[in-house]
């Protein structure tokens, strides 16, 4: 996507010159007047951001020599120039906030309807009796704040369906899904591909049968890239659930047959996920990744110790993540249409 200097209209025309170092260009718009260009961003395997002229590079403050060691003065300036969004914030999402915060990632926005409760203390980092019945914002604001204590931080203590939420999340640079909802998935696969921001979802399921027994334990750590297979068209989404899902609290557990039961989780399964998810993150933003291509799922089998990789299959003609669909519509898109207020800048 193309970041203007100023406000990106809905429908503005562009001309662009791209090389494999710079891009540069204007955007016309409306009212005839243009606004120059000062940022590509693609996508991929790599997260490559293109300007003008290349930046100047500050040097890193000592705090994160170590890290400056692999990523460069330019790939810990790019961490702190982004705009990071964690949807869930529960055992798995406050691990993402706490890696992200010590990386040094300039901001982020943190997305959770819900509050903390007794059986949340033994998986959520920094959490104490006393954050029972509060806000799941609160505490990972506590705990990136004390990781980092420049961060810049964006709570939103609702549904990420709610406007509030998808207004935060389309003018972001990469999105965490740590929601285990189809709802969630649902949202955040439409900003990726309306708004062709990367995402990544991190997720961790313990089957357990009615008699007790362990099924096969996975984690799955899964690349969302814009015009690539989404997770309608690798299955990941049940329209049945979702429907339910977007009814009232007390209307969707009236419309389940069975009862919903609170899934198995413990903090070391939910640490190797999130290793892998933020690892990529990171190799992404500062294209350390060797292919830019490689857009594969992994898949752990602790149980085995095995490690699958998958890559994602795409619909022809996919609702979401094709050209004929939603991709790249932006402000014109079905799900800015019926909730997005603000465009992407």
């Amino acid at each position: 996507y193309a970041r203007p200097a100023e406000t990106q209209p809905s429908s503005p025309e562009r001309q662009q010159l791209l090389t494999p170092h710079a891009a540069a260009g204007d955007l016309w718009l409306p009212d005839g007047s243009r606004t120059p260009l000062s940022e590509t961003v693609i996508p991929a395997g790599n997260l490559i951001r293109l300007r003008p002229t290349p930046a100047a590079t500050a040097v890193s403050a000592p705090v994160w020599d170590r890290q400056a060691r692999l990523l460069g003065d330019r790939g810990q300036e790019t961490l702190a120039r982004l705009r990071v969004a964690i949807v869930g914030l529960g055992g798995v999402g406050s691990i993402v906030v706490e890696e992200l915060a010590r990386l040094g990632v300039g901001e982020l926005v943190l997305i959770d309807n819900e509050t903390v409760d007794a059986t949340n203390l033994p998986r959520l980092l920094g959490a104490e009796r006393s954050d029972i019945d509060k806000p799941k914002t609160d505490l990972a604001a506590r705990n990136a704040t004390r990781a980092n204590p420049q961060i810049r931080l964006t709570t939103v203590p609702r549904r990420v369906e709610s406007p509030e939420a998808l207004r935060e999340l389309v003018v972001c640079d990469w999105i965490f899904l740590t929601a285990d909802s189809h709802s969630a998935r649902h949202w955040v696969n439409a900003v990726v591909h309306e708004f062709l921001i990367p995402a990544t979802q991190v997720g961790v399921k313990i089957p357990v049968s009615p008699d007790g027994g362990i099924g096969q334990i996975h984690t799955a750590t899964r690349l969302i890239t814009p015009g690539v297979g989404c997770m309608w068209c690798n299955g990941l989404i049940d329209p049945t659930e979702l429907a339910i899902e977007m009814h009232p609290e007390a209307e969707r557990e009236q419309a389940r047959y069975v009862p919903g039961v609170p899934a198995p989780s413990v903090m070391p399964l939910n640490t190797l996920a999130v290793g892998e998810a933020v690892t990529q993150f990171l190799l992404a933003s500062a294209s350390l990744h060797e292919s830019d291509d490689d857009l594969g799922s992994v898949i752990h089998l602790p149980r085995t110790r095995e490690r699958h990789l998958q890559d994602p299959r795409q619909s022809a003609r996919c609702r979401w993540c094709t050209p004929t669909g939603n991709l790249g519509r932006g402000a014109g898109g079905e799900l800015a249409a019926r909730k997005a207020a603000t465009t992407r800048s």
